[in-house]
């Protein structure tokens, strides 16, 4: 079983890294903005495609401006302006000047030139320029977005429309003081406006399609997570909920850009934030499974991994401005720590699968392994690939991963329903058995405790009748040996009280209980009548009041409850003075019938009230009495699921209130 669990497992592996090696390898080759092929005059001249097809229709042929741009690093070109030195480039080639610069600042400005060949109205899409750039298009302004001099940021993406009639110039002058980007980053693609929009328009959809599936699965995981907190790995739900969250805020930034919401540092500032708690939420989610909570390497990965989230808001807040120079660095050690923390996470789940052999840690695996990969080609093809559609290989690796993690949140859960089924259809079944087992031992315990009452009764009765023939005939008993003879004597009274106890007790439990529905006010009726000569006769006055004219089911045993009655009612005759009263009242409370008996007695000390339900407790000195009667009275109203409560004060009488539940 091991062995073929293992061989599932490396299959599992082997076709997750070979299946999304060859999506990555997709991605690369037809969504890529390097791979399309823009004609280029031998003059360095680019030719823009053109606007109508055959049929006269709008050609949707979309041309990425990749190739062919001087670049003049640290120079502010206008039109008509003599030009410095310059360097021949493709975009994507720096991300920043921090090239141009020996300290390795990526701060600066520079202006990039093209040289295009058209003919007609044309529209331009320049993905987010940092951080501040005006574009001229044939000597002529067309868009500006922030300002270069005096500097204001205001990363946007470009939209723009312009005519060429021949051979004309794009210039687009840049400045970057304030981001670890710098300039023109991402090629700018020229079209048919209906060719642009499309572009923008499927753009646009499919990062909305990551931003609200992903809110969708968080708004889910917090729903799950609410109503499983204190359920065991509810935490899980919790970290997917957060990661879930962190991504869909991380990958709305073109919706940001296109819309020019935030052009400054804000966006750029959440985008790096919400990935390092994506990190962070990946590897607490890892750590639920795989490390004992409170444990040294548990501290040590929620201390490393949370401490990115706190560099990565300082960083994108103060040290861009401050320590330029460590901005590449930094892009470096970003990177080696999401390589680094995957890498660990991958490690830790196949430890944590080789113990538990579960198809769900599996999963987590496979999902860790893809957002590995994305990393992998991201390195691979930093600088030569850009999506032209969709996203880039680690937004991709990023949502995957979220999916398995969602996958697996769903199978647990589904677990969780089906457990609850199965207990809810055998419950009943499960109840009536260990009702008959208890109902069997209980049945064990009377028969035991009758035959062990019976059997005693003759060696008890023997010993006390040879005690007493030994007192009478034998008059030469010295006083020591009449001393152990009344000791003897006692001692068998003892125990013959102890038997009268279990005798009283098996009673009572003897027969099952015969449950009905029946009217309550007509049993207090009942034993009223029966009872209130007897108690006449002693001086006392015995009262019955019964409020309300309807009656008051119940469902229950009319023997026990008659039993109840007799030990309330006769208790409170034996410490009842002639001339007193005692009365029994009937009344509704809520879904409860209220019995309440009440005297003008001797009381109850407060510090016995709390004693008198307990077996044996009594503070009559008379022989028949043992301390069961309350007892036996306290278990007759369990069983019937009522309560009984007694207030009383010493001198000023007793009241006892038995609540039972009426019959619906």
């Amino acid at each position: 079983m091991i062995k073929t669990m293992n061989l599932k497992a490396i299959i599992t592996i082997l076709i997750t890294c070979s299946v999304f090696s060859m999506f990555f390898c997709v991605l690369y080759n037809f969504d890529n903005k390097y791979n399309t092929n823009t004609e280029i005059s031998q003059d360095g001249t680019v030719l823009l495609p053109a606007l109508k097809n055959e049929d006269d229709t709008q050609s949707a042929e979309i041309a990425w401006l990749v190739q062919g741009w001087e670049f003049y690093p640290d120079q502010i070109i206008y039109p008509g302006d003599t030009k410095g030195i310059s360097k021949s480039i493709y975009i994507g080639q720096y991300f920043s000047f921090s090239e141009f610069h020996k300290n390795g600042s990526p701060y600066g400005a520079g202006t990039y030139s093209l040289k295009v060949f058209g003919n007609g109205t044309y529209t331009m899409f320049i993905p987010e320029v940092f951080s501040s750039c005006t574009v001229y298009v044939d000597g002529r302004q067309v868009i500006k977005s922030g300002s270069i001099s005096p500097y204001k940021p205001y990363v946007k993406d470009l939209v723009f429309s312009f005519e060429i009639y021949g051979e004309a110039e794009i210039l687009i002058q840049t400045a970057n003081y304030s981001h670890y980007y710098s300039g023109v980053t991402y090629p700018p693609a020229v079209g048919s406006s209906e060719a642009i929009n499309r572009l923008i328009a499927v753009r646009m959809l499919f990062y909305g399609f990551l931003v609200f599936t992903s809110l969708a699965l968080a708004l889910f995981a917090a729903a799950i997570w609410c109503g499983t907190q204190k359920n065991k790995g509810a935490s899980e739900n919790f970290w997917l909920g957060i990661l879930a969250l962190s991504f869909s805020l991380r990958v709305c930034y073109p919706f940001i850009h296109i819309l020019g919401i935030s052009g400054g540092k804000a966006a750029y500032i959440l985008e790096t934030t919400m990935a390092a708690i994506g990190v962070f939420c990946i590897a607490r989610t890892v750590s639920v499974l795989c490390l004992k909570t409170g444990s040294l390497a548990e501290r040590l990965l929620s201390g490393i991994t949370g401490g990115f989230i706190l560099i990565g808001f300082v960083f994108s807040l103060l040290m861009t401005e401050n320590l330029p120079s460590f901005v590449p660095l930094y892009g470096q050690i970003l990177y080696w720590y999401k390589v680094t923390i995957a890498v660990t996470m991958i490690l830790l789940l196949t430890r944590q699968f080789m113990k538990r052999k579960s198809g769900q840690i599996l999963l987590l695996l496979a999902g860790l392994l893809v957002y590995s990969l994305s990393l992998i080609f991201h390195s691979l093809h930093l600088g030569s690939f850009e999506p032209a559609y969709t996203g880039w290989f680690e937004e991709w690796g990023t949502y995957i991963l979220i999916l398995c993690f969602a996958v697996r949140m769903v199978l647990r859960n589904m677990e969780i329903i089906r457990e609850n089924r199965h207990l809810n259809e055998h419950l009943q079944e499960e109840i009536e058995h260990k009702t008959e087992s208890l109902s069997k031992l209980l049945e064990e315990r009377r028969l035991l405790l009758s035959g062990f009452a019976h059997d005693l009764k003759t060696p008890i009765t023997s010993i006390t009748t040879f005690t007493r023939l030994v007192e009478l005939d034998n008059t030469q008993l010295d006083e020591e040996s009449r001393h152990y003879l009344d000791i003897i004597r006692r001692k068998t009274k003892e125990i013959q009280e102890q038997l009268i106890t279990i005798n009283e007790f098996t009673q009572i439990d003897s027969t099952p209980p015969k449950f009905e529905p029946f009217d309550l006010s007509l049993l207090l009726q009942d034993f009223y009548d029966d009872n209130k000569p007897d108690i006449n006769v002693s001086g006392i006055s015995f009262e019955l009041l019964l409020k309300g004219d309807e009656p008051v089911i119940i469902r229950g045993d009319k023997r026990k409850l008659l039993s109840v009655l007799q030990n309330l009612v006769f208790n409170a005759v034996r410490f009842t003075p002639q001339g007193g009263y005692i009365r029994l009242c009937l009344s509704r409370e809520q879904k409860f019938a209220v019995i309440q008996v009440e005297d003008s007695g001797s009381g109850i000390s407060e510090e016995d009230i709390p004693r008198i339900f307990d077996r044996f407790f009594t503070k009559r000195v008379d022989e028949n009495n043992n301390g069961m009667g309350l007892f036996i009275v306290k278990s007759i109203i369990t069983e019937h699921g009522g309560n009984i409560e007694v207030s009383s004060s010493l001198g000023k009488g007793t009241l006892f209130t038995v609540r039972l539940p009426i019959f619906q």
